[in-house]
C-alpha cells in the first residue's frame, strides 16, 4: 500500500491522538504514561519529546514482558497496525524507530526482539519489525531461526 492509497489519519501535526490511542489499551499503561508526563514536563507538555515519550511505552510493554502481562498486547499491537495503515512517514518512523527499536533495545535478548513478539505482531507491523532487524543485521537471522 504507498501512502497515497493509505487514509491518513495519524499525523505529527496531531501527534497526540497517536499517543492517546497506544496508551487506551491498558488502564495500567494510561496511568503510568500520565505519571511519566507530569514527572518529566512538569505538566508543561509544549516541547514534549516524542521518541522519548515512546521508549516510555516500550519501556512499559518489556516490563510487562517479563512478567508475564500480556493480556493486552494482542489489542496493543492492532492498534499500532492501524496506526501503521494510517499514518503519515514521521508516525510510521516514530512507531518503527521509536517504539520497535525501543522495545528490541530493552530486551535485550535476541529471542525477544527477533521473535518474542510475532505472536502479537500483525503483517505490516512484522514486516517493519523484520526489516528494521536487517537494517542493522543484515538477514542472515532470518535464516538462524
Amino acid at each position: 500500500m504507498t501512502n497515497q492509497q493509505k487514509k491518513i489519519i495519524f499525523t505529527f501535526q496531531q501527534i497526540d491522538i497517536v499517543f492517546d490511542a497506544l496508551i487506551s489499551i491498558d488502564p495500567k499503561l494510561k496511568i503510568s504514561f500520565s505519571d511519566y508526563l507530569a514527572n518529566v514536563y512538569n505538566g508543561d507538555n509544549s516541547e514534549r519529546l516524542s521518541y522519548i515519550d515512546i521508549g516510555e511505552i516500550a519501556r512499559y510493554i518489556n516490563n510487562n514482558l517479563k512478567v508475564g502481562q500480556t493480556q493486552f498486547f494482542q489489542t496493543f499491537f492492532e492498534t499500532v497496525e492501524h496506526i501503521l495503515k494510517n499514518c503519515d512517514s514521521y508516525i510510521e518512523d516514530l512507531i518503527v524507530v521509536g517504539l520497535f527499536e525501543s522495545i528490541q533495545n530493552i530486551s535485550g535478548s535476541e529471542i525477544y526482539y527477533q521473535s518474542g513478539f510475532d505472536n502479537w505482531l500483525q503483517p505490516l507491523s512484522k514486516l517493519k519489525w523484520d526489516n528494521l532487524i536487517d537494517s542493522w543485521e543484515g538477514n542472515e537471522w532470518r535464516t538462524s531461526k
